[in-house]
């Protein structure tokens, strides 16, 4: 099971603030946005555990996970 938390508008497109999910051992950050429905445009930043991560990684079982889309400003 993991933890995904979702932020900004993410939580909106969502329709909610977090979900539990089964994943098995482990599963490509590209897999579980496909799962979600999440396009590339969807997902700026990824936090794994509190920590920085990039959209390459692997998210394992028990992990916690936040999503934030792409900031803007100037």
């Amino acid at each position: 099971m993991i933890e995904i938390e979702f932020n900004l508008h993410l939580a909106a497109v969502m329709g909610k603030k977090r979900l539990t999910l089964d994943i098995g051992d482990s599963l490509s950050v590209s897999q579980l946005k496909a799962k979600l429905g999440l396009t590339g445009q969807d997902l700026g930043i990824l936090l794994i555990n509190d920590a920085w991560a990039s959209l390459d990684s692997i998210i394992k079982d028990g992990d916690s996970v936040k999503f934030y889309p792409f900031m803007e400003g100037g």
